[in-house]
């Protein structure tokens, strides 16, 4: 049945082009260092076509991290619906199946909004950023995410409820559009049953990284 899913998804994005060029790209929106010592990173790659792509996520932090796997299909202009599954690691190693709305909101805001289902669970992720263009080159990045979960999943750290909040700024300078150094600061506070799986409340870190595309 994988082997199905796989072979359809695969013969969707070689053969429905419709004339349209096969389109690739790796993004490394996050590659970065925190004053802690923590190093994160956030990577998205996709191939296909204007309508149907395929794209590979992943992001974390040290020995923790979620990679995704989706299916994306474009509704709109601005809008794409993707399906697909994501795998989750802290101790042990999780696997959720996702149905996500990926697109651009009013006033320019990029939006992830991912639903959750697996574990006997069901959850769901929020991700906005928003770039603010002081010149060209010089770019503030505003970033906020969260996750609710019904569930308390100890393996991979995750608390009933609200798991997370966390906000992030990052001031990046384009040497070239494709590559481009960045400073910035993160907040990030647990709460619920999450805070008392890590031990902790809130923590928050200056941090240096880059951001390049190919």
């Amino acid at each position: 049945m994988k082997k199905m899913l796989f072979l359809s998804v695969f013969a969707t994005l070689l053969f429905a082009g419709g004339g349209d060029v096969l389109r690739y790209q790796v993004l490394f929106d996050r590659f970065e260092l925190q004053k802690s010592g923590t190093k994160v990173w956030d990577v998205s790659a996709y191939a296909g076509y204007n309508v149907n792509k395929l794209y590979l996520y992943s992001e974390g932090e040290d020995s923790s991290w979620q990679n995704e796997l989706v299916f994306s299909h474009a509704i709109s202009p601005f809008w794409d619906i993707q399906a697909g599954i994501e795998v989750d690691h802290e101790d042990r190693t999780k696997s959720f199946g996702e149905i996500t709305l990926s697109g651009l909101a009013p006033y320019w805001i990029e939006t992830r909004t991912k639903l959750l289902f697996g574990q006997g669970a069901v959850g769901a992720d929020f991700d906005f950023e928003y770039d603010t263009l002081f010149t060209q080159r010089l770019i503030l990045n505003s970033r906020i995410e969260s996750r609710w979960m019904s569930k308390r999943i100890e393996d991979i750290g995750v608390g009933k409820g609200l798991d997370y909040v966390e906000a992030g700024f990052r001031l990046r300078y384009e040497i070239r559009r494709e590559f481009a150094p960045y400073i910035g600061v993160s907040f990030k506070r647990n709460f619920g049953q999450t805070k008392q799986i890590a031990g902790e409340q809130s923590e928050s870190s200056l941090l240096v990284g880059v951001r390049f595309w190919f």
